[in-house]
């Protein structure tokens, strides 16, 4: 089964805590919508309560192997435990970053890699 994570919009948490382990209570839901023989659409809300608090709103498609009329819940327990292991990890990334000014001003600015 592949999951594709098309949209995803996280409030961060104001602050963020300095330890490695936390505790969270979490309120989730997801709504699917069969858009194939074996391809699902989908949208999960996550709410995180506790060392780490942060609201998700999370847009992806499911490539089953399978023809499933509807997606069990041990596939969306699955897809929300990994939702909730990477978020910190991505807001840790870009919650914060610093751009100078003076560095760009008469500059060509280039796109390319």
């Amino acid at each position: 089964m592949e999951v594709n994570l098309l949209n995803i919009s996280v409030k961060p948490p104001t602050k963020i805590p300095k330890d490695r382990t936390v505790e969270l209570n979490v309120d989730w839901n997801i709504e699917y919508k069969k858009m194939d023989t074996k391809k699902f659409n989908f949208v999960c809300n996550i709410k995180a309560y506790g060392g780490f608090s942060f609201e998700a709103y999370i847009e992806g498609e499911i490539n089953t192997e399978k023809d499933y009329d509807n997606i069990p819940e041990f596939i969306s327990i699955s897809i929300v435990e990994n939702l909730i292991k990477s978020i910190p990890k991505l807001v840790g990334y870009v919650q914060q970053f610093r751009i100078e000014e003076n560095v760009f001003v008469n500059q060509p600015v280039s796109l390319a890699s």
